[in-house]
């Protein structure tokens, strides 16, 4: 795998971790009553998940042939290939399915994103790391 391709990648990743993490370093009911928090949470998940997703499909088709339709599936893939645990892969399924709740409006619930994402910080620190490591061992 091309290894600027790879940390492009990851620098997108731990730019939007960077400031999913501003964003929430908050309690639930500031981040409830400020718009501009909100916003940006829902703008740096989507960001996250694009480039884990982006990062993903180059692995598995470039190191496996494989091609997939949706988010949810990448990280299932990635974990049946041993890239990632399958906890990993559960919780970066569930952000996919919260980027898509943002993207598509499907009844935006911003308390369950602020939940979520605090769940989520530490998975997406622990697949950014299991997923450089992996691409770029043939780097």
């Amino acid at each position: 795998m091309n290894e600027e391709v790879v940390k492009r990648f990851i620098k997108d990743m731990s730019e939007a971790l960077d400031e999913l993490k501003k964003a929430i370093n908050t309690d639930e009911k500031s981040f409830m009553s400020n718009r501009t928090l909100r916003f940006s949470v829902r703008y740096a998940i989507i960001q996250l998940v694009e480039a884990a997703a982006d990062l993903s499909i180059t692995i598995l088709e470039r190191k496996f042939g494989e091609r997939v339709g949706s988010y949810r599936e990448i990280f299932k893939k990635l974990s049946i290939h041993g890239v990632i645990p399958p906890r990993i892969s559960e919780s970066m399924s569930k952000l996919a399915s919260l980027r898509n709740m943002i993207v598509y409006s499907w009844d935006v619930d911003d308390y369950r994103i602020y939940v979520e994402a605090k769940r989520g910080i530490k998975t997406v620190e622990e697949f950014i790391r299991e997923v450089y490591d992996y691409a770029l061992k043939d780097c």
